[in-house]
């Protein structure tokens, strides 16, 4: 019996990921909104948050360079050796390194520009 490659499933896998990235962003955007009025909620108002933002920075900073150190142990000690034996070129991983640092230097600018 031969396996016979039916094109209806090929289109049901595409509808079934793109559900899921729908239903992942629109959660995402949902996760951040609920955290924003949280914060709103114990601030009182907007201003006070936006105060309390400020004051809490050198804190927040701390704590984002924590996650991007956590992120780069575990990149370096799991991801990197697998995908160097998988992709095609070297170059591939590393210009996904200069990206993935290049997006960190540009949340932290705009973090210090406009105070986070």
């Amino acid at each position: 019996m031969a396996i016979v490659n039916q094109p209806g499933k090929r289109v049901l896998r595409r509808w079934r990921k793109a559900a899921g990235f729908i239903f992942g962003f629109v959660g995402f955007l949902l996760l951040g909104g609920c955290a924003t009025a949280f914060g709103l909620y114990l601030a009182g108002n907007e201003t006070a948050l936006t105060n309390w933002l400020q004051q809490a920075r050198s804190s927040l900073f701390i704590w984002r360079l924590t996650l991007y150190g956590i992120v780069a142990a575990m990149w370096f000690h799991r991801v990197r050796a697998m995908l160097l034996r998988q992709a095609p070129s070297r170059s591939v991983i590393y210009r996904l390194e200069v990206m993935m640092l290049c997006l960190a230097l540009l949340i932290e600018f705009a973090s210090y520009r406009w105070g986070m």
